[in-house]
């Protein structure tokens, strides 16, 4: 008796199929076919919800299920089909065709027709990983069509709105002002053209105790908010943080957007885009900062740097 895993996975990209590919649907699939198998037990049931299957490292319950795989808690795995395995056709078939054999672990796609005990349909499972590959690329593609066409119109496009501002519950695409935090950026951009350094602006936020943009996004606008460093560091005001506001031509009603760009599909990495290949369009939201404040600082910011260069 095969001590099995089942399993599910489901992301963004399943897209117009995310009803038929639920995981309760796929959780049913595998408990009904284990049933009906005969040579099967189904120990335990991993599900990575929300994660893409071009990636195996970010996914959690996968990771897991490895972990216990080489613990030899786990006998075999089984999917609904070879999709829910991944849709990277390069490892997702090394996972197939090496990993699994190699650790002696059965694999089942059940749609697919795929038992490895019995080697039937191996031919059909690399070109099933391929074709899940070229669809991944193809809504890819689609996807970052449609985010561009959005963006070039000024609609908002990204997860949080920047440090001032809210978005408009009315309309997720637009930005309202926070007043509280609003108020802030305007003191950083009266302080530094009074000749403040952005060190000592800083340091006078955090004597101050005023919650630096990621504290008060997640306290005071109670959003699940992680930045770049991670949700266990404390934050505080610094340096990068100040220059960041002053840079940021969003204070002055503009929607800036395509600042950064994927570097592919398959690769969680993206490249700085140039400040003229940006979307830009103007006079999307309420400013906080007038132009001619803003184009003051950044007259001083690239003296600073030509000073420094």
């Amino acid at each position: 008796m095969y001590r099995m895993a089942g399993y599910c996975r489901l992301s963004k990209e399943d897209g117009e199929n995310r009803i038929s590919e639920s995981i309760e649907n796929q959780m049913r699939l595998i408990s009904e076919y284990v049933d009906k198998a005969g040579d099967m037990k189904l120990v335990r049931m991993y599900i990575d919800d929300g994660y893409s299957g071009l990636y195996f490292s970010n996914r959690p319950q996968f990771q897991q299920m490895m972990a216990d795989i080489y613990k030899g808690e786990i006998q075999g795995v089984i999917t609904k089909d070879i999709s829910r395995l991944g849709r990277e056709h390069i490892e997702t078939g090394n996972y197939i065709e090496r990993v699994f054999p190699s650790l002696g672990i059965r694999y089942v796609a059940i749609l697919d027709g795929v038992d490895s005990l019995c080697h039937s349909n191996e031919e059909l499972a690399q070109f099933k990983a391929l074709l899940n590959d070229m669809y991944s690329r193809d809504i890819s593609k689609k996807i970052r069509g449609t985010f561009q066409v959005q963006k070039k119109q000024g609609k908002y496009m990204s997860g949080f709105a920047p440090y001032g501002y809210r978005k408009d519950p009315a309309d997720r695409h637009r930005f309202l002002i926070d007043e509280a935090a609003a108020e802030t950026v305007r003191n950083i951009y009266t302080l530094y053209l009074e000749g403040v350094s952005v060190q000592k602006i800083a340091e006078r936020l955090n004597r101050q105790q005023i919650l630096p943009p990621t504290e008060y996004k997640r306290k005071i606008q109670k959003l699940s908010y992680v930045n770049r460093q991670g949700k266990n560091q404390v934050q505080k005001w610094n340096a990068p943080t100040i220059y960041s506001i002053l840079k940021n031509q969003v204070y002055t009603g503009a929607m800036v957007q395509h600042k950064t760009e994927k570097i592919s599909y398959k690769i969680e990495k993206y490249r700085n885009i140039p400040m003229e290949e940006r979307y830009v369009v103007e006079g999307m939201h309420e400013a906080i900062i007038s132009k001619e404040l803003f184009a003051m600082a950044q007259e001083k910011r690239q003296r600073f740097k030509n000073r420094n260069s």
